[in-house]
Order: structure tokens, then C-alpha cells, then sequence
């Protein structure tokens, strides 16, 4: 077993370069000003009220920091000699202004106690555009003033996001808010292509926004039933500059160039009509980058899939983000970008979006999208099964081309007929296809025994989709008893899955008797779905601090597959094959209720509850006379307590095995690795306890956020591995007890500001997962103990906006061992450090490059064991306030990037190598669209120049 030893001094020079600047920094002088706010009529302390200094001179913003609890603040950084002015402001009260200038004898200023009077009138009312605080917390809602971050004359929301303090946005536009996940970001109170925020973030312009605007997911919430904030994610609510209410904005970008690996381009334009209570925005892309045009989130949550995942098994469904390129897969389908596989992949796609609000009390949304993907993949596996001594190696050569097409349908409203009444509606439709075409040389070794097998499989494949989904809920709030709600939710999906798999398979096998086999098969699979709930829940307060919680929900599900094989005769395939065809039919009926007491003092809150949970289901498999009925009732304990923002959560729970573990039928499309299911799986029972939180420190911009699960399951279903003597494997589900499970998420991040031209930011963050799972090779029983951790860096040091750099490093460890002395235990170990650098010091020049060394010690070849990873561009803007860009961009400069992976699992290692996009020249001119109304007068139409 090998393990990585490197020495890591070169990352020891860059921390004590890092430690010397930020010690150079530090003993710098500084002034600092202090105080302390409080209500004038109560004396009580003002806490998150914002403190902002800017120059006297010229209404320059220098720096800000938020009140601590105790109402307390302190303002470091600050240069003697200077004049300033301090500004106070907080929601619901007076402005605070004080002008100051501090000296060299005496760079500290307190302030003393601050009483801030109540006010009514608005703070935008009351300050003029250049004294607007730039972070200003209003009730639940943190809101940022947009005028307050620089970003450059062609930025997206997206960067500026990256500006917030407390906000962290990584490479696939994944946004966090102070540790919570964005779930979804709307524009004036609207959705924007659905709830994916990436749709907004990467396609809307920074310079048409106004503020940004921070709370909680309150629709989450509600879906939840509780009204615990820690369980919830955060919305981003932007909202526009008046001129851009009344106009038309958006931008247009073409580029092409080539490479080593042949040509490439992109293209695409969003164009955004706003007509005060009616938005329509049209987006269209095409692009041979690796590019999907859609995000994950939105085709999930607002393309209707999310329920799906739980009538088809989450493993059905994925999203994959990688150095090459990023993809979207549903069902099978892929909606764009990279494949599964790797491979290069061209994407295509139209969308339509339309929001109408013709109040406050109603809002209407229709979308409808396109996609169309081509990809080619090209492979090179190898997996290795240990057992003892004996090593047996599949060794496989793939070409894989896939083709997909996509059309998704959605509409929905919101309604609030009054403040008490919440309700909303929607209903998708998707239509999905795609084909697969793939060409396999496959060849089995045995150490000992020599050639096993080889041969040559051709499968040519086609899947369709077609899901519905609609989805129901209505809340009311009491109007005469604050505390009490009710709330209703029903839903439904339809899902009908088609797959055609023509197989053309020679096999020669070697050892123990030589002989051919010739495959010639036709495989259908048709799996119609009907999956209904609908459910309520209820909360009523028995006092100050005690509440009562009901609920009650039933859920239906209705699944049929249907497996017909045929055997080629003469030149169709008309030769039914019974032994590999059977008609699986799944019907269940669940019903649930729930009640809890909970008990709220200060910031604790404890609810303990119980969950009856009874279901029903049936199976009926073809050539079984009767029907499979299992009829559970389980009485199901919960627990949740929160302190502040902490939330720890224990709950027991009866998870039905998702259906493909069920078919008893040979799948043997791919005849090397034949899968068989279980029509006698049990239910797993599961105990599980997870916790979060997330604080931020107003004094100091420090972020800390951290999530743990742990569980352990019996009746898990896991896998019976049955290699036979000429390395065809064949896998079986079956029931195992002691499945156990352990992860962690945690992070910190903080923003310094050093007076008003650099600032530092840093961050370090870590995922680490435990797993330990029972499977059977050969019905030799193993508990697989697998440890996967990742950590990473980050440092931030931008000067002025015109120097930015970015230094990274992160690491990846992961172990397999296994209670079977007879599987060899593996690891590997892999890192990445890097920069990136962007310089914007010439005007109407950018300059931004990106280089990484990647490790990884599981390879022995040097090529892709060490690699280096370049790319850079140079932007170039023109015209007034440079709306157009052009970017002149390389790609993987020193060529040398190659797409590896390798996976120690149970007793085996998979090594893969695919085709990769390589090194490539592009240039791209971008035209950014912006109303006139943003910088001049308010509405009045749009300018081309």
C-alpha cells in the first residue's frame, strides 16, 4: 500500500510569506473609533446596527462594522490626519452623523453611548444615494447596497456577490450565504427562469442592481412545517435601478478558435424585457465547451424532478462538476454539458421565461426550455478485484457517442388573498430522449491463470422520458391567536420511462474450457409511475412558551416494470426470451401522523414528537403466483432542540428499497456485469441524528458553519458480488444489518478590510464522510470501512480592484479497508495548489490567468501523477461605459492536463482515463445591452452605443 510523503515546503514559504505581509500590515498605525448604541426610551442595546466611515472630502466610503449584541462597536483601520464622517443608521431609527479627524498622538476615538431615537421615515429617504450604508439589517433581511461594492464595468451578479461579506460563490456558481445554501434568487420579488440562482447570477449584468437583498427561505420553510430558521436555506432577492423597470437589457457573445483536439465555440444571448409588473426574459446558448445551459437546481426544483428522486431512487439522478467541464443527468437524460463519462460535448438550448404581477397579491410564471446535447467519449478502464494473492484485471477500450434532447414546460402562481393567506401552485412537464451508441473491447486477466476472457460488446440504446408533476399548498395564520397555522400540501407526479438496448456481444472465453458466445439481443424496459401525496399540518401555541404540532400525510405509489427480451432471428429480434423478460408491478399505500410538544424559552427550544407511520405495499412479480403483501405500523420517535444557532435533530425512520433492487430478472446488456434484484428485500430501518450551525461575528466579518450526520441501518440493502472462473461478474441485492454512516461539513471564512484599498479574505472548509457497509464476494462476507476527507484553502488579497489575488490549496484523502483479510486494503491521496491572479491596472485592459499543480500519488506513470494546469485571457473593453468586451482566452497552456479517476471500493480499484476538451485558443466578443434609465434618467427606452 503506498502512501504520499512529498514534502510541502514550497507551501511552507508561501504561509510565512503570507504571516510576514499580514505582520507588516499589522504594525502599521492605525486609528480606531468606538462606542456604544442604545434605544433612547428603553436603554436597550442596539444590536446589528450598521457603523459606516467615509471621507469627508468627498463621500468616499473607507470602511463599515456591524454593533455587536451588547450594542458595542469598533471601527479599526482608520488614518490619522484624515477627515472623516461617521454615519449610524438602523431600521426604525434616527441617522447618527459625526465628522472626526484622528491624529498620530491620538489615533483611538470613543465615542461613548450613542442613544438613537425612533424614527418612521425610511433610511433611503433620509441619506443621500452616496451616504447609503452598505450593509443595513432590516427585521429578518440583510440588505446590500449594490453602489457600495466596485465591480468591473462588465460583471455579473455573480461577482458581485463575491463582494458581500458573508457570501461565498465557488467555481460552479454555488452560492452560500454565512454557511446556508442559496436555494434560489429572484429579481424584484420574481422568479428568473425558475429557482436554479445560477440562472440569475451568470446572465443579469451587476450594474442594473440596486440592493441585495438576504433572508431566510420562508417557502421552505412552510414546506417543512416548523418553524425552525437553522433547518431552512437563504433567498436573495435583487432589485433593479428604477430606469431599468421600464427597459430592455441584456447581452449577446460569439467566439470560436481551436485546438489540438479540433475547433471550438460559443455562442448565445439573453435579452430582458421589464414592463413594471411584467418580466419576459429569453436566453439562448450553443457551445462545444463542456457548458450545460441549465442549471442542476433549476431543472430539479422548477422542471418538476425533485419528487421524482423519491419514486425512482436517488440513484437515478446526478450532478458532476470537475476540472473539464460540468453536467446535468436526469433519469438517464442528459441536459447538457460533460457527460458522466468525460468526453467533449456539445450543448444547445432556447429558454422563455415570463413573470406577471399585476399586484401585490397575485404572480403568475411561465417557462419553457429546449436542450439539445452531442457527446463523444472516449475511455480507458481498468478494474482490479483483489481476493487474497489472486488479482483478476478487467481491462476495456469504450467509444461512446450520445445524443439528447430535451423540452421542459412549467407554470405556476403565488396568490396572498390577504396577510394571513398564502397559496401556490404549479405544474411541469418534461419530454426527455436520448441515444447511446457505445463500442467496447473488454478483456478479464487472471495473475495466476493468464487470459480469462475477451471479447467485443456493441450497445445501442434509447430512452425517453415523460414526466408531469403538479404540486399544491395553501397556509393560513391564525388571525385572532398569534402562533397558530395551518397548513395543506398535495402533489402529484407522473413519470413514464422507456429504454430500447440493442446488444451485439462476442465474447471468446479462455479458461476453464475455450469457447465462443455470440449475444444478439433486444432489451425493453417500460416503467410507468404514479406517485400522490397530500398532507397537513398544524401548530397552536398553549401559552408563551409551550406550542402543540399535528400533522398527517398520505402517500400513494403506483409502479409498474416491464421487461421484454428478444433474441435476433434472421434479421429482426422477434424471439421472445422468457427466461430474461418478467413484469414487476409495485403498489403501496403509506399513512403518517405526527405530533410533538414544543417548548421555547429564550433562545432554546426543545420539540420531542412521535411519528405512527403505517404502509402497505405489494409485489407482484410475473411467473410468482401471489402477490409479495408486507403490512408494517411503526411507531417512529423524534427530537429536535435548538440553541441560538444550533440545532441538533434524531429521528427513526422505515425506507422502502427503491424498485430496480426488486426486479429478480438478469439484466445482461452489458454481459461482463450482470445485475439481478430481489424481490424479497425488507424495508431498512434507520436511526439518524444530524446538527448545524452557522454564527457570524458582526465585530470581526467571521463566518463559522459546520453540519454532522450520523446514522446506522439495518435491513440496508447491499450488494453479493459472484465472480465466476472466467471473470464474469454478477451482482444480487440482498438485506445486511450495521450499515453506518458519519459526515461533516465545516468552514470558516472571514473579510478584512485595510482602510479602503485592500482588502484580505481567507477561508478553509472541510468534507469528511465515514461509511462502513457488509457485502459478499463469493459469499465470502466483508464490512467495507471507507474514509473519504476533503479539506481546502483559500486567501484573498485584492488592492484597489485593480490587483486581485487568489492562492489556493486542497487535498483529498480517501481509504478502503475491508474485515476480509483476503481484500487488500487501498488509498490514495491527491492535492491541488494554485492561484489566480487578475489585474485591471491599464483601463480598458484585464488581465487574468489561473495556474494549479495537481497530485496524485495513486498513479505511477509521472504524466498523470504531476500535472500542471494553465490557463489565462486578456479582456479588452470598448465603448461608453464598456459595454463590450473582447476576451482573447487559452486554455490549458502548457497542455499537460489529462482526466483521470480512480476509485478504491470493497475489494476493488477502477482506474479511469477519458478524452478531455485539452488545449484550446478562443476569442470571444461579448455586447452587454444596458438601459438608458441606469445612469441618466429614469425609464426611457434603451441605448445602443
Amino acid at each position: 500500500m503506498q502512501t504520499f510523503s512529498r514534502p510541502l515546503s514550497l507551501y511552507r514559504r508561501a504561509a510565512l510569506v503570507v504571516f510576514l505581509f499580514l505582520g507588516a500590515l499589522g504594525i502599521r498605525a492605525q486609528g480606531v473609533i468606538t462606542g456604544k448604541l442604545l434605544d433612547s426610551a428603553t436603554g436597550k442595546p442596539l444590536y446589528m446596527a450598521t457603523i459606516t466611515v467615509f471621507k469627508a472630502a468627498d463621500t468616499s466610503m473607507v470602511t463599515y462594522r456591524l454593533s455587536g449584541e451588547e450594542g458595542a462597536f469598533r471601527v479599526p483601520g482608520l488614518s490619522p490626519e484624515v477627515p472623516y464622517r461617521v454615519i449610524i443608521t438602523f431600521t426604525g431609527y434616527g441617522v447618527f452623523r459625526r465628522e472626526f479627524q484622528l491624529s498620530r498622538s491620538q489615533p483611538a476615538l470613543d465615542l461613548g453611548t450613542i442613544p438613537l431615537q425612533t424614527g418612521t421615515t425610511d433610511l433611503d429617504e433620509v441619506l443621500v444615494v452616496a451616504e447609503r450604508p452598505p450593509m443595513v439589517i432590516r427585521k429578518d433581511t440583510v440588505e446590500f447596497n449594490a453602489n457600495a461594492f466596485k465591480t468591473l464595468p462588465n460583471a455579473l451578479v455573480e461577482d458581485l456577490l463575491k463582494k458581500l461579506p458573508g457570501v461565498q460563490v465557488d467555481k460552479q456558481g454555488n452560492i452560500m450565504v454565512n454557511g446556508k445554501r442559496v436555494n434560489r434568487i429572484l429579481v424584484d420579488g420574481k422568479n428568473f427562469f425558475g429557482s436554479d440562482p445560477k440562472m440569475a447570477s451568470r446572465n443579469l449584468p451587476s450594474n442594473v442592481i440596486d440592493k441585495i437583498q438576504v433572508t431566510d427561505d420562508k417557502d421552505e420553510l412552510l414546506e417543512r412545517g416548523d418553524d425552525n430558521l437553522n433547518n431552512v436555506g437563504k433567498v436573495i432577492n435583487l432589485t433593479f435601478k428604477k430606469g431599468v423597470k421600464k427597459g430592455l437589457f441584456g447581452k449577446a457573445y460569439a467566439g470560436g478558435g481551436g485546438g489540438i483536439n479540433g475547433s471550438r465555440f460559443e455562442g448565445g444571448a439573453i435579452a430582458n424585457i421589464f414592463r413594471d409588473t411584467l418580466q419576459v426574459s429569453l436566453l439562448g446558448y450553443s457551445n462545444n465547451l463542456n457548458r450545460p445551459g441549465f442549471g442542476w437546481s433549476d431543472l430539479m426544483q422548477t422542471g418538476g424532478l425533485q419528487r421524482n428522486r423519491d419514486v425512482s431512487g436517488g440513484g437515478n439522478n446526478s450532478s458532476n462538476n470537475s476540472n473539464f467541464g460540468s453536467n446535468i443527468m436526469i433519469n438517464g437524460i442528459n441536459f447538457g454539458g460533460m457527460s458522466r463519462m468525460g468526453g467533449v460535448t456539445t450543448s444547445n438550448g432556447l429558454g422563455f421565461n415570463l413573470n406577471h404581477s399585476p399586484n401585490r397579491k397575485k404572480s403568475f410564471f411561465a417557462q419553457y426550455y429546449f436542450g439539445k446535447v452531442h457527446t463523444d467519449v472516449e475511455t480507458d478502464n481498468s478494474t482490479r478485484i483483489f481476493n487474497g494473492d489472486t488479482i483478476i484485471t478487467n481491462k476495456s477500450l469504450n467509444n461512446t457517442v450520445l445524443r439528447g434532447n430535451t423540452h421542459t414546460f412549467g407554470v405556476g402562481m403565488n396568490l396572498k388573498p390577504d396577510t394571513l393567506t398564502t397559496i401556490t401552485a404549479t405544474a411541469t412537464y418534461i419530454i426527455g430522449g436520448e441515444e447511446n451508441n457505445s463500442v467496447n473491447n473488454q478483456n478479464g486477466i487472471n495473475n495466476f491463470l493468464g487470459d480469462l476472457n475477451d471479447g467485443r460488446v456493441l450497445i445501442n440504446g434509447d430512452t425517453r422520458n415523460d414526466i408531469l408533476r403538479e404540486n399544491f399548498s395553501l397556509t393560513r395564520l391564525s388571525a385572532t391567536k398569534t402562533g397558530r397555522r395551518i397548513s395543506f400540501a398535495q402533489g402529484v407526479v407522473w413519470n413514464r420511462k422507456t429504454t430500447d438496448n440493442y446488444t451485439d456481444a462476442r465474447i471468446r472465453y479462455l479458461y476453464p474450457d475455450r469457447f465462443d458466445s455470440l449475444t444478439n439481443q433486444l432489451r425493453t424496459e417500460s416503467v410507468p409511475t404514479w406517485f400522490a401525496y397530500a398532507g397537513a399540518n398544524y401548530r397552536e401555541p398553549l401559552g408563551k412558551k409551550w406550542f402543540l404540532r399535528a400533522g398527517t400525510r398520505y402517500e400513494y405509489e403506483h409502479l409498474k416494470n416491464d421487461v421484454a427480451t428478444f433474441d435476433k432471428s434472421g434479421p429482426g429480434y422477434d424471439q421472445r426470451n422468457n427466461e430474461l423478460s418478467s413484469m414487476f408491478l409495485r403498489s403501496s399505500n403509506k399513512y403518517l401522523v405526527s405530533t410533538g410538544l414544543e417548548f421555547k424559552h429564550k433562545g432554546l427550544a426543545v420539540t420531542p414528537g412521535l411519528r405512527y407511520q403505517y404502509q402497505q405495499f405489494e409485489n407482484n412479480v410475473s411467473y410468482v403466483p401471489e402477490p409479495l403483501i408486507q403490512k408494517q405500523g411503526n411507531v417512529l420517535p423524534e427530537l429536535e432542540v435548538t440553541y441560538k444557532k444550533l440545532t441538533v435533530n434524531f429521528s427513526r425512520d422505515v425506507v422502502l428499497p427503491d424498485y430496480y433492487y426488486l426486479l429478480p430478472v438478469r439484466n445482461n446488456t452489458n454481459p461482463y456485469v450482470i445485475n439481478i434484484g430481489n424481490a424479497g428485500l425488507l424495508p431498512a430501518l434507520r436511526n439518524r441524528v444530524n446538527a448545524n450551525l452557522n454564527t457570524f461575528n458582526p465585530k470581526n466579518n467571521l463566518n463559522v458553519w459546520s453540519w454532522g450526520e450520523a446514522y446506522i441501518a439495518d435491513n440496508d440493502v447491499v450488494q453479493s458480488i459472484t465472480v465466476d472462473e472466467s471473470g464474469i461478474q454478477t451482482i444480487k441485492a440482498v438485506n445486511a444489518d450495521g450499515s453506518k454512516r458519519i459526515a461533516a461539513n465545516f468552514g470558516l471564512n472571514q473579510d478584512i478590510k485595510y482602510k479602503n484599498s485592500f482588502t484580505f479574505s481567507w477561508n478553509v472548509g472541510t468534507w469528511t464522510e465515514y461509511r462502513e457497509n457488509k457485502f459478499f464476494y463469493n459469499e465470502a462476507p466483508s464490512i467495507q470501512k471507507r474514509l473519504n476527507s476533503n479539506i481546502w484553502s483559500n486567501l484573498g488579497f485584492n488592492w484597489n480592484d485593480k490587483l486581485e489575488i487568489r492562492p489556493a490549496y486542497s487535498f483529498s484523502y480517501m481509504s478502503v479497508k475491508n474485515t476480509n483479510p483476503r481484500f487488500t486494503p487501498a488509498r490514495s491521496f491527491d492535492q491541488t495548489a494554485g492561484t489566480e491572479l487578475i489585474i485591471r491596472y491599464i483601463k480598458h485592459v484585464i488581465f487574468d490567468t489561473e495556474l494549479r499543480y495537481l497530485n496524485n500519488n495513486a498513479f505511477a506513470d509521472p504524466q498523470y501523477r504531476r500535472m500542471f494546469m494553465w490557463n489565462a485571457g486578456v479582456n479588452f473593453t470598448f465603448f461608453e461605459d464598456e459595454r463590450a468586451v473582447l476576451r482573447l482566452y487559452a486554455n490549458d497552456l502548457l497542455n499537460q492536463t489529462r482526466n483521470t479517476d480512480i476509485i478504491p471500493y470493497q475489494n476493488t480499484v477502477r482506474t479511469t482515463y477519458s478524452n478531455i476538451l485539452g488545449q484550446y485558443f478562443l476569442a470571444t466578443f461579448t455586447y452587454n445591452l444596458r438601459p438608458a434609465g441606469t445612469k441618466k434618467k429614469v425609464g426611457g427606452g434603451w441605448s445602443l452605443w
